[in-house]
């Protein structure tokens, strides 16, 4: 079930294709071409565009998104002699480096450095050799390190965070450690003078179709409890999370619905507010449509003191392809569409645009028919 939502949400987060990187379908490459934005009566709101640049070797070397016709970011990248992957620099922001990537010999990626606005260092990030991360160090609004430590099916099972002070000293030390599930179930604290305590953070219980989920504090005490219904196939059919210490108010409330797949279908998430989420999958088994449906409120005045706003029912559509790569979205407002985006990709073979530039910019693109594509 877990990881089931976690395949979901990974497709749902594709939807930056200005920051995504290409993918490797086929034996060719799959680049984004155009993204194209428009009002519900076509008329073109936002467009954005791509330029790739390969070296003689058929390596992908700079890949930019232009925005409305202006350079947003860009990416280079370096090769060795074997022709793997050995760094890639990401800018942005007025052609500021945003990230740096270094990659082992065979290609994988093992340390990543993020930069702030003022070119300091934010994060250093390091990952094995399958792809999870192992350490992460953080220097923005204060100074940890935290260190993961994962079973041979890459189930993270215990986890180290090092709190600093202004003067590098430590200021505690957190051990936690989790279950198959990420429940976090006890956490182990070390505090500046070497002093430990340890608590358990979370304890299970779990009756026929029920399951109850305690989380502590430090001090023993309740301060969340949630309720479960399972199906036969452990499926969790709702949740219901409740705030021990402010007499059992409820934080957030979820329900669940299944095909006979076992894939989620339907998902209502209650916090402030109600957001139901709907699921269809083609045929070839890949989630192909995400429709979102929220309250929103509308202003008829866009100054003003916002008074006369009007709650109404949002709906927002997502399609995607077999990679989970997003081409369409459309938008409604109390079942009126209000507008609609395209993305465009083309599966290039590297061999065949050795040393060449890849330009997909237009300055006079004005309408495009590939925004009356119906899915």
């Amino acid at each position: 079930m877990k990881k089931l939502l976690s395949i979901i949400l990974a497709g749902v987060f594709t939807a930056n294709l200005a920051a995504c990187s290409p993918s490797v379908s086929h034996g060719e490459l799959k680049l984004p071409t155009v993204y194209l934005d428009y009002y519900a009566d076509g008329g073109l709101m936002a467009f954005g565009e791509y330029y790739y640049e390969f070296d003689n070797s058929g390596n992908l070397i700079e890949q930019v998104y232009y925005s409305g016709g202006y350079p947003d970011s860009r990416t280079e990248t370096t090769y060795g002699s074997s022709g793997v992957r050995t760094e890639e620099s990401v800018y942005g922001r007025g052609d500021k480096l945003e990230t740096y990537r270094e990659f082992d010999e065979d290609g994988n990626l093992y340390k990543e450095t993020v930069y702030g606005y003022g070119g300091d260092v934010e994060e250093i990030n390091c990952y094995n050799s399958d792809g999870l991360m192992v350490s992460k160090e953080a220097f923005e609004y204060s100074h940890y390190t935290v260190r993961y430590e994962y079973d041979e099916d890459g189930i993270l099972v215990k986890q180290y965070e090092e709190d600093y002070d202004d003067n590098g000293e430590i200021n505690f030390v957190y051990e936690d450690t989790y279950d198959s599930e990420g429940n976090l179930l006890n956490r182990l604290i070390t505090d500046a003078s070497g002093n430990t305590s340890e608590y358990t953070t979370v304890q299970i219980e779990k009756e026929g179709n029920t399951r109850i989920i305690y989380q502590y504090g430090d001090k023993g005490e309740v301060r969340y409890r949630t309720e479960e219904i399972l199906d036969d196939d452990g499926n969790v059919l709702s949740k219901v999370t409740y705030v021990a210490y402010d007499n059992d108010r409820v934080l957030t409330r979820e329900e669940f619905s299944y095909d006979d797949k076992g894939r989620v279908i339907d998902r209502i998430y209650d916090f402030m507010d109600v957001t139901e989420y709907k699921y269809e999958y083609a045929d070839e088994g890949y989630m192909c449509k995400e429709s979102i449906i929220k309250g929103q409120y509308v202003y008829p005045e866009v100054y003003g003191d916002g008074s006369g706003g009007v709650l109404c029912e949002s709906l927002r559509v997502n399609y995607y392809d077999a990679d989970g790569d997003k081409v369409r979205t459309e938008y409604y407002i109390d079942g009126r569409m209000t507008s609609y985006a395209v993305w465009e990709y083309e599966y290039i073979n590297s061999r065949n645009v050795r040393g060449e530039v890849l330009d997909y910019r237009d300055e006079d693109r004005k309408l495009d028919p590939r925004a009356t594509v119906v899915y």
